[in-house]
């Protein structure tokens, strides 16, 4: 991480780096473990209680494996350490300590108004095409946010993720019939075999995963890791 401008080290990555930085495996974290660091930082989890969570869990599962048996492969498996840490950090957090983190429904609520002006921003001056995507994703966002209705972290997680279906769909349909039929060996190519032991579901959530990269490397506006 030294290479990189300070204005680069997002909480996602400066948290995806020290896991990879312990295990000393892989260039990147997986879709799952990517969505684990989202959530630890909507939910307020500061970045040196995570790491610290990291360490500890890493340590104990050192201590606790079998001689022969392989180093987590996945950050999930640290989860519960982080967890444990982040509770002893509030229950210890006191005079000066930072303000505790907001609300589900502020966090929820302050997420789904983010993702509403990235989209609406997005739509001014687009090709029509996509124009009609980010239309499409804005109405999915606002069915999330109906007047008088305290949206969950997890209902506006749900809407981010069908909004950025209608998102790809639209950018899909601009392809022409060469560029599309040349998408899917490459997304195949990216995500490699399914993994001995990996379920379907997740295979396919990895091939999402790269799809929705592939149309954000396109310019396409897309919601998933940017609120």
């Amino acid at each position: 991480m030294s290479d990189l401008a300070p204005g680069d080290l997002s909480y996602q990555l400066v948290v995806a780096e020290y896991f990879l930085g312990l295990s000393g495996k892989g260039l990147m974290v997986s879709p799952l473990d990517q969505e684990l660091i989202a959530d630890w930082e909507r939910r307020g989890l500061p970045v040196p209680v995570v790491l610290r969570g990291l360490q500890q869990g890493w340590e104990d599962l050192q201590l606790r494996r079998a001689p022969g048996a392989s180093s987590p492969r996945s950050l999930r498996a640290l989860r519960f350490a982080v967890e444990d840490e982040w509770r002893a950090f509030t229950s210890r957090a006191v005079g000066d300590a930072p303000p505790p983190p907001p609300t589900e429904s502020g966090a929820a609520s302050a997420r789904l108004s983010a993702a509403r002006r990235r989209l609406a921003e997005a739509a001014d001056g687009a090709p029509p095409a996509w124009r009609a995507g980010y239309l499409a994703g804005l109405g999915v966002l606002d069915a999330a946010g109906a007047p008088g209705a305290a949206p969950s972290l997890e209902q506006v997680e749900a809407a981010v993720t069908a909004a950025d279906a209608r998102l790809v769909h639209a950018w899909l349909a601009s392809l022409d019939r060469p560029r599309r039929a040349a998408l899917g060996p490459r997304l195949a190519l990216r995500a490699g075999p399914r993994p001995r032991g990996a379920s379907r579901g997740a295979h396919r959530a990895t091939l999402r995963h790269h799809l929705l990269e592939a149309a954000r490397a396109a310019g396409l506006t897309c919601l998933r890791g940017s609120v």
